[in-house]
């Protein structure tokens, strides 16, 4: 069985991560793939990050009605800060999976980035590694000893953020199509982004 492996804050979950997802389980045949929201991200400054009921809420929401999408709320039970590390040994235990099926999914972003996580290397030897493109980041330019060993998977480029939505919230703009309409309504109903 191949696994894939998504994290982030997901606050919200948007159309850019679920088109992500779905190539990545289509490029490497991945039988399932699980969406996985941190407690703490290491790398980024969240203190107004939406409570984890929310963001795991919006993930259901968003990825009901495909079968191979699944998410999981170990790191959020887990607590502290969100290593991606340590998440990967409990999976590979967990699911008794060799490190050849698992696959982590990352942006250029965090690739730029990768070696100041927790043991990168050891990451290295635990899955295999998907960096996605983004519109403000061109991978030719990185000069990561961890490039080769990684994948490189093309996408439509989609200049959508969580960041960007929760700003278009704030200030009363549309976030149609950028989210799901389910998000959207729970978006609405419990008041999340608002002033």
């Amino acid at each position: 069985m191949k696994l894939g492996l998504y994290g982030g804050t997901f606050d919200p979950i948007h159309i850019a991560h679920l088109i992500i997802a779905e190539i990545a389980c289509e490029t490497f045949h991945l039988n399932e793939l699980i969406f996985m929201p941190c407690a703490v991200p290491p790398h980024k400054n969240h203190l107004n990050m939406s409570d984890a009921h929310h963001r795991l809420k919006m993930i259901r929401l968003a990825i009901a009605g495909n079968p191979k999408f699944r998410y999981s709320d170990m790191e959020i039970k887990r607590g502290g800060t969100s290593y991606t590390v340590q998440t990967l040994e409990m999976l590979i235990q967990r699911n008794k999976i060799d490190p050849s099926d698992l696959y982590l999914i990352i942006g250029a972003d965090n690739f730029q980035d990768f070696h100041k996580w927790k043991e990168p290397e050891h990451i290295m030897e635990l899955c295999q590694l998907i960096v996605v493109g983004r519109p403000s980041f061109d991978l030719d330019n990185f000069n990561s000893g961890y490039r080769n060993k990684s994948y490189e998977m093309p996408i439509p480029l989609m200049e959508i953020s969580s960041s960007d939505i929760r700003d278009r919230v704030k200030n009363n703009k549309s976030i149609r199509y950028m989210v799901t309409d389910n998000v959207i309504d729970y978006i609405k109903k419990n008041n999340l982004y608002s002033l």
